[in-house]
């Protein structure tokens, strides 16, 4: 086994884009530096990976109030408190996964999630109808040739043969509306499975700002001959489609790719 991980911040070019469409240009200006919302952790001892995409705060409350937009940002921080509760949990209890396990370790993460938002209550910068600092998130727990995933709202898990491919995505479908926010009923609406795996086979976990690279055929190609330069060729890639489509690649993204 082998991975990768990589976590790219917005591009300027995007904030520029959505400050312009949204009247915001005078509160983001020209240097603005956007909060960095996105969390990973790659763990091969326990194998376990795990993204997470705080939920972008409401701006216009924000500007309403006359505040910055916090940084580091408390979406991010939920991103971040959920990543490593994933990994301590798998580590701690979990290593032999089931589906029923799966179901495990997003309880118990998502309640170190309430115990942060606990603390800070509902408020109306939240970005999110919850009223409660929320993330996005996906994991993988690879045991005995299987990766047992779960995954909420549009965070993904996509599963490739050796030849690129694909035999699954998660659907990042966000309705009903479910995000990891500390609340009980969330994992009502997790997604969840279990992969067989045969050598060769490749696992991505992502964020929704890698969503169009995974789903682009040029990308995938990059994991036919995965060498040295893998990192290199993906950061060619995503500089021209930036380039190109801006609004498409140039999210903040984070992504973690295994191959088996």
């Amino acid at each position: 086994m082998k991975y990768l991980s990589i976590i790219k911040p917005t591009s300027k070019e995007l904030v520029q884009k959505f400050a312009e469409k949204r009247n915001l240009v005078d509160y983001v200006k020209e240097n603005y530096s956007y909060p960095q919302e996105d969390y990973l952790i790659a763990s091969e001892m326990p194998p376990v990976f795990v993204v997470s995409d705080g939920v972008t705060l409401n701006f216009n409350k924000l500007v309403e109030d006359k505040k910055s937009y916090p940084n580091p940002s408390p979406a991010g921080e939920v991103a971040k408190i959920f990543c490593e509760a994933v990994v301590s949990i798998v580590k701690d209890k979990y290593l032999t996964a089931s589906l029923e396990d799966v179901v495990k370790v997003f309880k118990e993460a998502n309640k170190k999630v309430a115990e942060y938002n606990e603390k800070i209550g509902k408020t109306d910068i939240s970005g999110n109808k919850t009223g409660f600092y929320s993330s996005t998130g996906s994991f993988v727990i690879l045991n005995n040739k299987k990766a047992y995933w779960a995954s909420i709202c549009d965070s993904f898990v996509a599963h490739f043969d050796k030849e690129m491919n694909l035999k699954y995505i998660s659907s990042g479908v966000c309705s009903p509306y479910a995000v990891i926010n500390g609340e009980n009923y969330m994992a009502d609406y997790l997604e969840k499975g279990v992969f067989d795996l045969e050598k060769g086979d490749k696992i991505f976990v992502f964020t929704d700002g890698f969503e169009h690279y995974i789903k682009n055929l040029d990308f995938q190609k990059l994991f036919l001959q995965w060498d040295d330069f893998i990192l290199e060729h993906i950061s060619k890639f995503s500089d021209k489609m930036i380039t190109e489509d801006v609004e498409k690649y140039g999210h903040e993204r984070s992504l973690i790719a295994v191959s088996i």
